[in-house]
């Protein structure tokens, strides 16, 4: 996911998605995973997506100098009304992390362009190669995170304007992508590399 931003940021250090121990909250996966953070040093914390809502739950704790996300959401008021609704009506109970997979694999052309072949494939096997108990896992976790706007007002946020999952709508106070869609960091690598470089260097 991150081989684009890694071109420019050949120091980063990548954190794998743990398996969640049961019973595990997003906040108590997001302070299990802060212990592997070198926080002896300055650091950045960068995170897409879910990764996005984990690293502001990490800041709690760890106190990073800087937070970028992208194409993620600083806190739950700016999911779409669908989603935050999901929360009341259960209806994400009803669908299992491998029948996710297999929705999204059927999606994946909808989230990029057409002449995108190659970003496909490596979605198509992203998917595929997805843990359907994680998947699980994070949907239910999203769906009920809390994420009030106790955030740090310091976030760098980057969002495409094409983004389908956060539509940019109802995205507050970002650096908009102009075409970036949910998987930009992958499809539009040059607009957002310079806007992570332009946010660490400032």
């Amino acid at each position: 996911m991150y081989m684009p931003q890694l071109k420019v940021l050949p120091n980063a250090v990548i954190l794998e998605h743990q398996k969640p121990l049961k019973g595990e909250t997003l906040v108590q996966y997001a302070k299990r995973l802060s212990a592997q953070v070198d926080t002896s040093e300055p650091f950045i914390l960068i995170g897409t997506s879910l990764g996005g809502i984990i690293a502001i739950e990490m800041a709690r704790i760890i106190h990073p100098d800087k937070v970028i996300l992208i194409s993620s959401v600083k806190h739950r008021g700016e999911m779409p009304a669908w989603m935050r609704a999901m929360k009341h009506l259960k209806l994400h109970n009803l669908l299992s992390g491998q029948n996710f997979i297999r929705f999204s694999n059927a999606n994946v052309k909808r989230l990029i362009t057409k002449r995108d072949t190659k970003v496909a494939r490596l979605l198509m096997d992203m998917h595929n190669s997805a843990d359907p108990e994680f998947v699980g896992w994070a949907i239910n976790e999203v769906v009920n995170w809390k994420g009030g706007e106790d955030y740090r007002k310091d976030v760098i946020h980057i969002h495409g304007m094409s983004d389908r999952l956060f539509p940019h709508d109802n995205i507050k106070d970002a650096v908009y992508i102009k075409g970036g869609s949910h998987v930009m960091g992958l499809t539009q690598s040059q607009d957002v590399n310079k806007a992570i470089l332009k946010a660490i260097e400032d």
